[in-house]
């Protein structure tokens, strides 16, 4: 069902167009999985984690200050805060998934994408020898959730979308070894990576391209390291309007995660909750040209991770939108 939500920290609506199932692989779990998601009820917002049977949705006491009321609270306070989650779980309160309206799962400060793929025959063939990652950077407007809506600019209407792996950090940190990186992972996520192609060519760098409002999804939740297991031995793929137009192992990456976070991490100082989108090349980098069109409905699936689903519709020409805040 097509629904609309209040804003959250920012002067426009990210639009919500139903409450999609989540896609979890409940096959590769191993007893009380830890599903974390961030969603809505009663006009608050929540923490929660999903339980096996796929429509159970657990929450703590939002006036218990001793629990973790977030996702960044759970990272922050490392093991100790899923063991109280573990062990809470009759006094939790209970959601049918179905009731709640799904947020992104954080909101991160900075979130660094990988580009491994161009739809330009010049970029794909000069991506295919970079010696190190591409890097891009979104800002914490550009998020929505799973079950709302991507919007195609006012501006341009050369949306491309693509599917790539969320990496949500645990531990921060500045020139990262990459020994120690993977002590830094805390969960991983499903991302729907857009960019306007109308706006590549302003610059050499993607620029403003990768950075419109709403125009990224992530989620629907992140699933610790430890469920997910060897991410390499993991696959992807991305439908749009039901067509599988991508299917990749995640081994295909060149640039791993390990070492793409020891690469960024040599520049800036990485934080918990810095998300790093890893993209997975074809095997000569090389995509379709496909621009997304209203109503395009997208699915992202990983496996051990779940299914992120999102609708493509025109950007509202709504007076929150447009002008001055």
């Amino acid at each position: 069902m097509f629904v609309t939500r209040q804003p959250r920290a920012f002067p426009f609506t990210p639009r919500r167009l139903y409450n999609q199932p989540l896609g979890f692989n409940l096959s590769v779990t191993r007893g009380f999985t830890l599903k974390f998601l961030s969603f809505e009820a009663g006009g608050f917002q929540r923490l929660g984690w999903l339980l096996d049977d796929g429509e159970t949705v657990l929450s703590v006491d939002r006036e218990d200050k001793g629990m973790p009321q977030s996702l960044m609270d759970v990272i922050r306070r490392g093991p100790y805060a899923r063991h109280q989650i573990k062990t809470a779980e009759d006094k939790l309160e209970r959601f049918e998934l179905g009731s709640i309206e799904l947020t992104p799962p954080i909101i991160p400060w900075a979130t660094f994408c990988m580009t491994a793929n161009a739809s330009n025959a010049a970029d794909a063939e000069r991506l295919l020898s970079d010696e190190f990652p591409n890097v891009s950077i979104r800002t914490p407007r550009n998020h929505v959730a799973h079950g709302e809506v991507i919007d195609i600019p006012l501006r341009s209407k050369t949306l491309e979308c693509e599917g790539k792996l969320a990496v949500i950090l645990g531990r921060g940190g500045r020139y990262i070894t990459v020994e120690h990186a993977p002590r830094h992972v805390f969960g991983y996520a499903i991302y729907n990576d857009s960019s306007v192609k109308g706006y590549d060519d302003h610059s050499s760098q993607f620029g403003l391209a990768k950075m419109f409002d709403l125009s990224a999804a992530f989620g629907p939740a992140i699933v610790t390291e430890d469920e997910v297991g060897d991410p390499y031995e993991q696959t992807i793929e991305t439908r749009i309007n039901g067509e599988t137009v991508a299917s990749l192992p995640l081994s295909n990456m060149r640039h791993r995660i390990a070492e793409t976070i020891a690469y960024i991490s040599s520049a800036v100082t990485m934080f918990p909750g810095d998300l790093i989108v890893m993209a997975i090349p074809t095997d000569n980098c090389a995509k379709p040209e496909r621009f997304m069109q209203i109503d395009d409905r997208m699915d992202i699936s990983i496996s051990g991770v779940g299914t992120l689903s999102n609708v493509i519709k025109a950007e509202p020409t709504h007076p929150r939108t447009v002008g001055c805040c």
